[in-house]
C-alpha cells in the first residue's frame, strides 16, 4: 500500500509542478458526498479538492443527483491523452484485481463518448466549486 501512495502523491505534485498536467475531473455528487474516513477527514478532503479547483490546470465539474442516469454510471475510468499529435489516447480501468489499459481506437472512442456524456449532464465548473463548498461545510 505505501508504494500505491507514493505513486499517487507523485502525480498529485505533478498538477503544481513548472510544466502541470492538464486533468479534467467529473465527479458524481455521491462520490463527493459519500462519507470515508469520517467527517474531518472529508472535509480535508473536500477542502483539498476545492483548492485545488482554483489552479488554472485543473478542471472540476460535479453531475448532480438530478441529472439522473448517465452512461458513466458503469465505474471510474481515466482518458490519458498526450501533447504530440501522434500519440493515441488510452484508457485505464483501475479496479481491486489491478489496472487495465484500452489502447484501441474503438475502445478509446467508446469512452470518450461516456466522457462527453458525464460533462454535458454536470454542472458548471463554478457551479460544481459550489457544490463542494457546500457539501463541505454542511456535510453529506
Amino acid at each position: 500500500m505505501g508504494q500505491f501512495v507514493s505513486v499517487r502523491q507523485a502525480r498529485q505534485q505533478r498538477l503544481v509542478s513548472e510544466e502541470p498536467l492538464t486533468v479534467w475531473a467529473v465527479l458524481a455528487e455521491a462520490a463527493l458526498r459519500q462519507e470515508v474516513g469520517g467527517a474531518a477527514v472529508m472535509r480535508n478532503q473536500l477542502g483539498h479538492l476545492e483548492q485545488m479547483t482554483e489552479l488554472s490546470n485543473v478542471t472540476v465539474q460535479g453531475i448532480p443527483f438530478r441529472a439522473g442516469a448517465h452512461a458513466s454510471t458503469a465505474g471510474p475510468y481515466v482518458i490519458l491523452s498526450f501533447p504530440s499529435a501522434s500519440a493515441l489516447d488510452v484508457v485505464l480501468l483501475d479496479n481491486p484485481s489491478g489496472s487495465r489499459w484500452f489502447e484501441g481506437s474503438q475502445d478509446v472512442q467508446t469512452y470518450h463518448g461516456l466522457w462527453n456524456d458525464a460533462r454535458t449532464k454536470a454542472l458548471s465548473p463554478v457551479e460544481s466549486r459550489n457544490l463542494i463548498a457546500l457539501i463541505k461545510e454542511c456535510g453529506p
